[in-house]
């Protein structure tokens, strides 16, 4: 028990990795710089954008809400001075557009025809002027029965199509985006935000409790690009970051965003360019591919250069220079982009045109070896180029497996056109020559030396033993039988049996192709996992004994120990085999590798439960009841170990430091 114990101690130190922190290395501006890396990781970058000063204003802003940038022209919505302001990228006022309807100003859009939209939730209107700021139009409630009696009108934010459309976000409208049309029509409710339900929820539906209803969130802000599309930001806890079609579709497939969202533009090139409430920029490219993160937020409260107080949205000019504005602070910040992210941009620029440019790509990893998009746009370039084999390198280096996928599906298509009747004739020839060679044996004997030599060997008790794993596949009610009451398995072969199982396990993990692998096999430790599986083992045929000692069990510790390594046999015959499929398969076809991967499993886990079975004598019912104690003792048992390891840790870290105190101490 003393050494099962310490054993499982010696594994959790193994396993339990110890915290690393990152630290800053760039000194020149006040925030670090963050992209994606191999494997999806984030990862230190060059600074992408400089902080270039605040927009020296000519008037004084009060609590803004809005910021737009059209043509190199700046609309500010001033709230609190009731009114939008005009400027040039330098802070000259060029208009300043005041009406006794507008009360609060949140929401500032213009259009082609240089009209300027605001959404003004106090007044609870839509005003429209004309470049010289007159009063063109306004838009109140929709009276249209669709709308509803009790739905809200509130316009915070709102965005204009090309054909006069207005898409307004709405204070508290559930229902999604508000949709009028160039007379202010109702067309109806537009991007609304899908609710997930937490267990909790499910269950009170499950048994009919009335609980609190999961009401979708409304968005937060919202712009459009120019082909139309749609995107907002919302405070939902996933897929913050969405981008409609004219059906109202998400066609975004981002899998990173960050919280707090509160506004979205886009610059020249279709990158989507995101401002959350900590002052976090992050620029996206048109496919939601994560390109850099920065910013941060001034804990002095002051007018820091390159954080901000409390930003609240976001702007681009024609340069890809970004624009933020602080409603606390009344200011207007700019970043400058810097020589890598202009050569990035141009090489996203060159890609939407057709230009499979390798060399821009190349300059953008020699200043970045770790640039997953370079990689990523590398491994494209040359898919299209038809060199599909670098292709799949670079994807590889991107960790963009579904790229990897399709080079390699033009590989092995190529092979099989070349080679395919050579694979056929040759696996023909083998078939043919295996039943000649047996043929030839009933004949002439010719594999007697191998039969002298198994016979030889299975004469040794140990390789006997462990023959018997071959036997569990398909009798395994005799094998169990034989291990148990005929003594032909030992502590020994069972042990071996771990062993082999334990190396089969790790390569499950790290040895599939590079599609289907699941962990990084850069970080990945054998040791741990190796631990992890031997210390789960050990763990359920312990646990599993204690229960059938208390429940009546037959099977002594022995039986359990044995019979459980035996049982192990399917996935020990199954695991090289998955492994080397997977080799010849691409991501179309993965719904192959999981079947073989569940039956191997569901195979597996089948005769462990025939293994109890055979080896305690249980009906059904005692056997289901000491399978869930089982599991459940094993729970209890990792968190015993768990608590011990943490008051261990405890115990050194105190002693630990107060021997260096003595030590310093003694120093003086």
């Amino acid at each position: 028990m003393k050494k099962l114990i310490i054993f499982v101690l010696v594994l959790l130190l193994l396993v339990i990795p110890l915290e690393t922190k990152a630290s800053s290395d760039d000194p020149s501006v006040p925030y670090e710089t963050y992209t994606i890396g191999p494997k999806g990781r984030r990862i230190k970058t060059q600074t992408a954008y400089d902080p270039a000063g605040f927009v020296s204003l000519d008037i004084d802003l009060s609590a803004p809400e809005a910021l737009m940038i059209k043509d190199d022209v700046i609309y500010v919505a001033d709230t609190g001075n009731q009114r939008i302001i005009k400027l040039d990228l330098e802070g000259h006022v060029l208009l300043e557009v005041t009406h006794a309807q507008m009360l609060a100003p949140t929401g500032v859009f213009v259009n082609e025809d240089n009209h300027l939209y605001v959404a003004d939730p106090q007044a609870r209107l839509v005003l429209v002027f004309d470049e010289n700021g007159d009063l063109l139009a306004t838009f109140d409630r929709p009276t249209e029965p669709i709308f509803g009696r009790t739905s809200p009108y509130v316009p915070r934010k709102i965005a204009v199509g090309k054909r006069g459309n207005m898409y307004i976000v709405g204070e508290g409208s559930t229902s999604g985006i508000i949709q009028l049309n160039h007379t202010g029509e109702f067309i109806g409710f537009f991007g609304t935000n899908i609710t997930g339900m937490t267990w909790l929820q499910r269950l009170a539906n499950l048994f009919n409790v009335e609980f609190a209803l999961n009401i979708p969130t409304s968005a937060s802000n919202l712009t459009i690009d120019e082909q139309g599309m749609v995107y907002t930001v919302s405070p939902t806890d996933f897929k913050r970051l969405k981008r409609f079609n004219i059906a109202s579709i998400d066609t975004l497939d981002n899998e990173y965003s960050a919280p707090d969202l509160v506004s979205v533009a886009i610059n020249q090139i279709g990158n989507i360019i995101t401002l959350s409430s900590q002052g976090m920029i992050t620029e996206y490219d048109s496919f939601g591919n994560m390109i850099f993160e920065f910013g941060g937020l001034d804990s002095t409260g002051n007018r820091r250069l390159g954080l901000f107080v409390n930003p609240v949205d976001i702007a681009v000019d024609s340069n890809h220079h970004i624009y933020v504005l602080d409603r606390t602070t009344g200011t207007i910040q700019a970043f400058h982009t810097s020589t890598f992210t202009r050569t990035v941009h141009q090489g996203l620029l060159s890609f939407k045109e057709g230009i499979y440019d390798v060399s821009q790509w190349e300059d953008v990893l020699a200043l970045n070896e770790m640039f997953a998009l370079a990689n990523s746009a590398i491994g494209q370039a040359n898919y299209r180029l038809g060199h599909y084999d670098e292709a799949r390198h670079y994807y590889q280096l991107a960790h963009d497996k579904t790229g990897y996928s399709n080079a390699f599906w033009q590989l092995r298509y190529t092979y099989l056109q070349n080679h395919l009747g050579t694979v056929l004739i040759g696996l023909i020839l083998l078939l043919a020559g295996t039943k000649t060679l047996k043929f030839v044996d009933l004949k002439y004997q010719i594999y007697a030396p191998l039969r002298r030599t198994k016979k030889r060997l299975l004469e040794v008790r140990l390789m006997f033993e462990l023959s018997h794993v071959y036997h569990m596949l398909r009798h395994p009610l005799d094998t169990l039988y034989n291990i148990r009451y005929r003594k032909q398995g030992s502590y020994a072969s069972a042990t071996i049996l771990y062993g082999i199982a334990t190396a089969l396990a790790v390569l499950i993990a790290v040895g599939p192709a590079f599609i289907f692998r699941t962990v990084d096999s850069e970080t990945f430790s054998i040791i741990r996992h190796a631990g992890i599986i031997i210390g789960l083992i050990m763990l359920f045929v312990f646990a599993n004994y204690l229960i059938s000692t208390i429940n009546e069990g037959e099977g002594w510790f022995k039986d359990v120990y044995v019979g459980c390594a035996y049982a192990l046999a399917p996935f020990m015959f199954m695991a090289v085999p998955v492994v080397v499929i997977s080799y010849g398969l691409t991501y179309d076809e993965i719904f192959i590798y999981q079947f073989l991967h569940t039956f191997m499993f569901g195979w597996t886990a089948l005769y462990v439960i025939i293994m109890l079975k055979e080896v305690h004598g249980y009906n059904l019912r005692e056997l289901v009841k000491n399978i869930l104690l089982t599991f459940f003792t094993v729970v209890l048992m990792i968190l015993l170990i768990f608590v011990v390891y943490l008051l261990l840790f405890q115990v050194f870290d105190y002693f630990g430091g107060l021997f260096k105190e003595v030590i310093a101490r003694v120093g003086r």
